[in-house]
């Protein structure tokens, strides 16, 4: 399984000092682990946001903390500042590939729905990730959800229908939609562009009866 690498510096300042860390580009972080002592740690700012936009949850990560021996990680929470979106504080989970961890799997939309395609349907997206507790090396980067079949209205993939090699074990409820096929809304959609226009229409003004009779007469 591929391993992504970051290096990292061990974190001296703490509390209200990391404000000067952020200052200089530097973002404080933490790694833990059943194995690993919870440990402070500082990693540059736009490493560490090039390493995350490549690992996100599910792909391990070489941490190569300086002056000690790489360890591989996870990245399992990730503090972003409210206003400018740039990340604050990061905690990386320890990993050891002889024991099974639980981890989020994005999951990746491929092919065509048959029934949009066809008959109009509407895709309607649900979960785009799910959980999963496996050994490291059996960690799957995505997994694809076939939309293909997709083939009539109302049609239905949920977790359940998900086809995983027997190593990884899902902890999502299988019930849980990932990608639903609605019936188009043509119909309606016209009945209230009718009604609409009706309303807009102005309404007729009928003559006074005594003018028709004046006219007539």
């Amino acid at each position: 399984m591929e391993q992504i690498e970051l290096h990292a510096q061990l974190r001296t300042r703490l509390g209200k000092q990391v404000r000067q860390l952020r200052a200089q580009g530097w973002v404080p972080a933490v790694v833990y682990g059943s194995h690993y002592p919870s440990t402070p740690i500082q990693v540059e700012a736009k490493a560490l946001q090039k390493t995350l936009a490549r690992a996100g949850g599910s792909k391990l990560i070489r941490l190569q903390i300086a002056g000690r021996e790489p360890i591989s990680v996870l990245t399992r929470e990730v503090q972003r500042d409210v206003l400018r979106h740039h990340i604050i504080h990061v905690d990386f989970q320890q990993v050891v590939m002889t024991e099974k961890i639980t981890a989020t799997v994005p999951l990746r939309l491929v092919g065509e729905a048959p029934a949009v395609r066809d008959l109009g349907g509407i895709l309607v997206y649900g979960v785009d990730h799910i959980e999963v507790h496996c050994f490291p090396a059996d960690l799957p980067e995505a997994v694809e959800v076939d939309l293909s079949v997709l083939r009539r209205l109302h049609d239905t993939i949920t977790v359940g229908d998900l086809k995983l090699p027997e190593t990884i074990t899902v902890l999502t409820e299988p019930e849980t939609m990932i990608a639903h096929i609605e019936a188009p809304r043509i119909a309606e959609a016209v009945e209230e562009a009718v009604t609409e226009a009706a309303a807009e229409e102005p309404e007729l003004v009928r003559r006074r009866p005594e003018r028709e009779a004046e006219e007539e007469a």
